[in-house]
């Protein structure tokens, strides 16, 4: 059991350190909604719009308290990923292994455990780390499409619809952190009401 600890842990820490990049557009289907004449709307390629999301040890930074959502956008995820439910599985992966590391350490010759509670547990604290981020695999990638369609609508009240989107997600999940990098390109159009 000694030797395999530090086995799987270099096994768990290349399966969850990986990077990606991602271009997604919605294609060439228009809006169902614009079925209109094209004198009845304006449209218009409204600017750039960036978000990013983070998280350590699968507990991802807070997302903004404002709530945007477009249902159109295919692609990316609507919904924000709390914090409480990360918090939880962190502290019950970190008992886990401080006990496993209390089984793996054994006892003395007085039959008292090698190490003290305390220490067990920040002792296990790593592998729980690592393992509570691979379990949350993608919460700051969800926070990200979060703010990013807030955002979108924040800064556009005026359009009535958004359409083909374009997206570069860029995603890079670490041993312990999570990093997502979120960029849209969107058409806007907007009914006219003359």
């Amino acid at each position: 059991m000694k030797t395999i600890a530090p086995l799987l842990f270099l096994t768990v820490v290349l399966l969850t350190s990986c990077s990606s990049v991602q271009s997604i557009s919605n294609g060439g289907f228009s809006d169902i909604s614009l079925n209109r004449n094209s004198n009845e709307y304006e449209l218009t390629r409204l600017n750039e719009i960036t978000a990013e999301g983070e998280a350590l040890f699968g507990i991802p930074f807070k997302a903004k308290k404002r709530q945007g959502t477009v249902v159109r956008f295919n692609g990316i995820n609507l919904g924000k990923s709390s914090q409480i439910l990360p918090i939880l599985t962190m502290i019950g992966y970190t008992f886990i292994t401080g006990t496993l590391v209390s089984e793996v350490a054994g006892t003395n010759e007085n039959g008292e455990d090698k190490f003290k509670i305390p220490i067990n547990y920040a002792i296990g604290l790593p592998f729980a780390a690592v393992l509570n981020n691979l379990s949350w695999s993608g919460s700051a990638l969800q926070n990200a499409t979060w703010d990013l369609n807030s955002q979108l609508l924040e800064e556009n009240p005026d359009v009535d619809i958004f359409l083909n989107p374009k997206y570069e997600i860029e995603f890079k999940q670490g041993i312990f952190n999570q990093k997502a990098k979120v960029t849209a390109k969107v058409m806007g159009a907007t009914i006219k009401t003359d």
